[in-house]
């Protein structure tokens, strides 16, 4: 029954319409194998659901019974017959398609006729007593016309189909040399579908129409065929609903049998496989409530069909594999969509055919035990064959299509399950049940059930002596129940890792859960606990442990152990074991006395150790490790009396030592505590950090405040190593604000307030400023940090330096002092050198020196709003001092563009001048634009040279001029159309006649006609033209002369001149429009004079 146990293969896939294809000799005809891939090679799942076989011209089909006139007398042997599916899926098709060359205008017509008309008989005459539909493909090279222009097509293909006793729609033509190739096919498969689907119609209907000739007393087998025959035909059909219908109605039927000890397990193993269609069909339908409450009936109809006593491990094994099939189809469903809950998946049913494995299991083994040696020794697996080769499911190899009302040898029964049971092999479905159980609740996030499963894998990895696989599945399990603090399922998992580990040979393992078991968490009693920890230390004098009870083959874990035994040296590690991992029988916590300590203090440390074993327990030595292996010499115990533990008992530890100096400024941790147990072997106690209890406070068993510092001991694993606090002071003398982009001088002096000498002392400058600079020389320049040397400095007693800084930009600026020396004192009876660090800041704020703002302007000082091309200018630059402090100004230099001409000055008219605060003072250059091309000109730029009047030396420095440099304004340029010159006393009297001439200059290459106009005032009569037109040439000009008469003093209006461009002039000058002589007038032409009154002498 076990190859029954396992669904067929034909059970399993899903059924499609065969569709035979004859006729294509694809070997040799690359024609027909380009017709045969069109069939088989694309994808189906976009295609009709059909199965193509090629079958040869010869080939002979199964034979049909024929058809029984009456089934009164008729007594079926079976219910399933086992090659019926496997027949209609791959030897007899749906539709048998045959495939012929034949054109219509084939020349040898008649022949070729003949002889496809006696291949269509030939070939019927295989099928006959079978449904099977039976159709020609005729294969043409020549394009096909619509039938109603080929009237010899017409003609020719009606006599074929007379001929061959074919219908019309059974006639097809394929044009194999289109291009169109693929596309012909589909039409063709779907012609074939329908065909198939009418062939597979036909072949149900034949087999409902025996239904009559039935009776329930005699054909009950045959209810139960018919109706899978039924819906078995409707699945090749795709019609899932109508083969639901039938499948349900024969396992009806099936239920309504006579089940007797003979037939009880063929009828177990057909309901299995209908049932598997069933529930597959359910689920497709989407009626999973269905498949479930179906199965249910189903399990809760057979739990207790047992039928031969000695079959009950053949009976669970069937009950397995039904649990695991309705699992996989549960499983299937829902990776195509269908919804799971946590307390409905297909975990559950995994589950339950692991259960029903290991009752199996039981089962076997409790038959085993039963049987007599002499049949054991007779028997073998193959000693009735197997069940494979019977014409019907389920049967028995020894009582082959054997009615079920017939008596049963019992001698043969039962020799034959007892050669069943020999070849039983269990592990292999137990743990691959268990894996799909395991995977199903992780999926569905039921931790607890996912470890009990795990706990069954590994008590069943255990039985089946595969030891390394069981203390595989328990580390992460053993770790899941400490961190949950459940105590009884951890020590029988315990107890079942310690007994792997002695049969097979580990003494790591068996040492770490020996350890685990002596803690007092675990449920054991004092005398077990104290055989285990007898074990353990006899581990480590190598001494072999006794074997767990109920144990088999310990001769050769007994060697295994003196091989292990054998490899080790005197004094080998046997194992370390890190106590925060398990619930060890030591606990441990180690901490710091402080959080900080100063760089001269002693650091303390303070370890407390627990001891909660059975017996008194004997330690080689203790270590505490820190971040910092130069500690370890300090923060060690060997001596024994101080590491022999009592049960129960709690030593204290206390360890000094002075901080190293590389660890000044940073943090001490406690990495680990390890405490060294044997002589011959070595095993470790390993705690990591500074505390055993990783699994929470109610683990603890240190005493209560009875104890001293015990109770709620708070654990400090690090200690910050403060720097030493430096006893230094540090003076800074300066004259503030300091000057922007100037050499500003600190006067620094360390003063060594320590009751010992300092060496190596080292004063690093730095400024907070990017664009800062610093220096130990008055220089303008430097970098960002000057550091300033000393080798030693006695106590009391003081050093001096000079730095300076330079500020590029106003505002506060931070310079940090940062002093760095060395002193040696004594600590812990030795001594030590410590760095020390002392930093001070200081706040420095910075001004602007000077201001400087330019202008240019006329030789007559008239502001300029352009620069006017071949025309003298002025350039002045004012210069305020902003700072509060007088400043000497060594001189400013002028760096004009290359296009100004700057007429050359002896000196600078700053050179020596000290300005006072808020004074300022005027540099004025004389300049003249050469080429007027350029709109635009970039004038150029002015340094001025300066520092504080008061500041020439500091204590033998001499202080560097400082320089600031200004852009000046970039300007517009002007080439004026004409130039106008103003000759005029500088000042005359009341009543006094003066002279003044206006000369007007053309430096165009265009002739000027100009109105003139002299308008009299108040102030003054004056001689001369009042109005004239002049004319004047390219680069020429032309002088007016006038006789002023003051009649008023003061700073009077002179009489306003006008110049107006002709009206046949316009067009000569463009650019000379009224607007520009207006300020050309306005700019060179002045508009008042100082009118002085006469003295009353007469004399002036």
């Amino acid at each position: 029954m076990s190859s029954d146990l396992e669904l067929p293969e034909e059970l399993v896939d899903r059924p499609l319409a065969l569709v035979g294809l004859t006729g294509l000799n694809v070997e040799t005809n690359q024609t027909h194998l380009l017709i045969w891939n069109s069939f088989t090679s694309s994808n189906r799942s976009e295609r009709p659901p059909l199965h193509f076989v090629l079958f040869g011209v010869n080939h002979a089909f199964p034979l049909a019974k024929p058809d029984r006139t009456s089934y009164e007398w008729y007594i079926p042997k079976g219910i399933l017959k086992r090659k019926w599916m496997s027949k209609h899926l791959k030897q007899i098709p749906g539709v048998l398609v045959l495939f012929y060359d034949l054109e219509w205008d084939d020349p040898a017509w008649k022949a070729k006729h003949a002889e496809c008309a006696h291949l269509i008989q030939t070939t019927r005459m295989k099928l006959m007593g079978r449904g099977s539909k039976l159709c020609l493909v005729l294969l043409q090279n020549s394009p096909p016309l619509p039938s109603s222009e080929d009237i010899l097509a017409a003609d020719r293909a009606a006599a074929l189909c007379q001929v061959c006793e074919l219908p019309p729609k059974s006639l097809f033509v394929l044009p194999c040399r289109s291009d169109h190739l693929q596309g012909y096919t589909l039409r063709l498969e779907s012609a074939f579908y329908e065909l198939c689907q009418s062939s597979y119609h036909l072949s149900s209907r034949a087999v409902r129409s025996h239904r009559d000739q039935l009776n329930r007393t005699n054909h009950g087998y045959l209810f139960v065929r018919h109706q899978f025959k039924i819906g078995f035909y409707h699945e090749l059909k795709q019609d899932v609903a109508m083969a639901h219908k039938h499948y349900s109605q024969s396992y009806a039927h099936l239920l309504e049998l006579r089940i007797t000890d003979a037939n009880v397990t063929e009828v177990k193993i057909v309901a299995g496989y209908i049932g598997y269609k069933v529930w597959r069909l359910s689920f497709l339908l989407n009626l999973p409530r269905e498949a479930i409450a179906h199965f249910r009936s189903h399990m809760d109809f057979f739990r207790l069909r047992i039928g031969n006593p000695l079959s009950k491990f053949e009976h669970h094994a069937w009950l397995a594999a039904q649990f695991s099939t309705f699992g996989s189809l549960f499983d299937d469903a829902i990776e195509l969509g269908l919804p799971a809950i946590q307390t409905q998946h297909p975990g559950f049913f995994y589950q339950q055919s692991a259960q029903q494995s290991i009752l199996r299991k039981k089962a076997c083994y409790q038959d085993y035990d039963a049987l007599d040696e002499t049949v054991i020794n007779f028997l073998t697996p193959l000693s009735f064959g197997e069940s494979s080769q019977l014409e019907f499911f389920g049967q028995r190899p020894w009582r082959p299509s054997r009615l079920s009302l017939e008596p049963a040898d019992m001698k043969a029964e039962n020799d034959g399950i007892a050669a069943m049971l020999i070849r039983e092999r269990h592990q292999g479905m137990i743990v691959a049940a268990l894996t799909n159980a395991v995977n199903q609740f992780k999926n569905h996030r039921s931790p607890r059930m996912k470890q009990y499963l795990l706990v069954q894998m590994a008590e069943e990895y255990c039985r089946s002596e595969n030891f390394a696989e069981a203390l595989t599945l328990l580390e992460p399990l053993l770790w899941d129940y400490r961190k949950d603090f459940w105590w009884m399922p951890l020590t029988s998992l315990l107890q079942l890792g310690l007994r792997c580990a002695f049969l097979s040979g580990r003494p790591a393992e068996y040492f770490t859960y020996a350890v685990e078991l002596c803690s007092r968490v675990t449920m054991k009693s004092q005398e077990e606990k104290a055989q285990l920890f007898d074990n353990l230390i006899g581990i480590l004098q190598k001494r072999i442990p006794p074997p767990p009870p109920d144990s088999t083959a310990v001769s050769l874990a007994t060697q295994l152990w003196a091989d292990q035994f054998a490899s080790l040296t005197s004094g080998a590690c046997v194992t370390t074991i890190v106590t925060n991992t398990i619930s060890s029988f030591v606990e441990v916590k180690a901490t710091f006395t402080q959080k900080q300590f100063a760089a001269e203090d002693v650091v303390e440390l303070e370890v407390h150790v627990s001891y909660t074993g059975p017996k008194t327990i004997q330690f080689t030595s203790l270590h505490v490790a820190l971040n910092n292996t130069a500690y370890l010499p300090f923060c060690q115990v060997k001596d024994p009396e101080e590491l022999e533990f009592e049960p129960h008992q709690i030593r204290h530890y206390e360890f000094e030592f002075a901080a190293q100096s590389q660890d000044i400024g940073a943090e001490l941790q406690i990495v680990s505590v390890s405490l060294e147990m044997g002589h011959d072997l070595v095993a470790y106690l390993r705690c990591e950090g500074s505390s055993s209890e990783e699994f929470g406070s109610s683990r603890s068993e240190f005493p209560s405040a009875t104890e001293k510092g015990l109770s709620g001991l708070f654990v400090l694993n690090t200690a910050e190593i403060l720097p030493r606090t430096a006893n230094v002071e540090l003076l800074i003398r300066h004259d503030a604000p300091a000057l922007r982009g100037e050499c500003y001088p600190l006067h620094l002096e360390l003063v060594n307030r320590e009751k010992e000498d300092i060496s190596n002392v080292t004063v690093t400058v730095t400024t907070s400023s990017t664009d800062g600079r610093v220096h130990d020389q008055p220089k303008i320049d430097g970098n960002l940090s000057v550091q300033l040397k000393s080798e030693e400095i006695a106590t009391g007693q003081t050093c001096q330096w000079n730095v300076f800084t330079q500020m590029e930009q106003p505002g506060k600026h931070y310079v940090t002092f940062q002093v760095n020396y060395e002193i040696t004192s004594e600590v812990c009876n030795s001594k030590c050198t410590y760095k020390s660090q002392y930093v001070k800041t200081l706040e420095l704020e910075t001004v602007q020196p000077v201001e400087c703002e330019a202008q240019f302007q006329t030789i007559q000082f008239q502001p300029l709003r352009q620069i006017p091309v071949g025309e003298p200018c002025v350039a002045v630059m004012t210069v305020t001092n902003l700072s509060p402090f007088p400043l000497l100004l060594e001189q400013g230099v002028w760096k004009f563009d290359p296009l100004l001409t700057n007429q050359p000055m002896p000196n600078s008219q700053l050179s020596g001048l000290t300005l006072q605060k808020g004074e300022k003072a005027n540099d004025v250059a004389v300049l003249s634009l050469s080429n007027g091309d350029n709109r635009h000109i970039r004038t150029g730029s002015y340094s001025l040279k300066w520092k504080r009047a008061n500041q020439s030396k500091v204590e033998g420095y001499k202080i560097p001029y400082s320089a600031s440099s200004f852009d000046l304004p970039e300007m517009e340029t002007w080439s004026i159309p004409l130039r106008i010159q103003v000759k005029l006393p500088a000042h005359g009297y009341v009543r006094e006649s003066m002279n003044m001439a206006i000369i007007i200059h053309n430096p165009g290459t265009s002739y000027v006609e100009l109105d003139v106009y002299m308008s009299s005032n108040d102030a003054f009569m004056f001689a001369g033209n009042k109005q004239i037109k002049i004319q004047i040439y390219p680069e020429d000009e032309y002088e007016l002369k006038y006789n002023l008469y003051p009649l008023l003093s003061g700073f009077v209006a002179l009489p306003p001149l006008q110049l107006k461009t002709t009206t046949s002039a316009i067009d000569q000058v463009a650019e000379m429009d009224q607007t520009v002589l207006d300020e050309l007038v306005s700019r060179y032409v002045p508009t008042h004079i100082y009118v002085l009154p006469q003295a009353k002498n007469g004399n002036k």
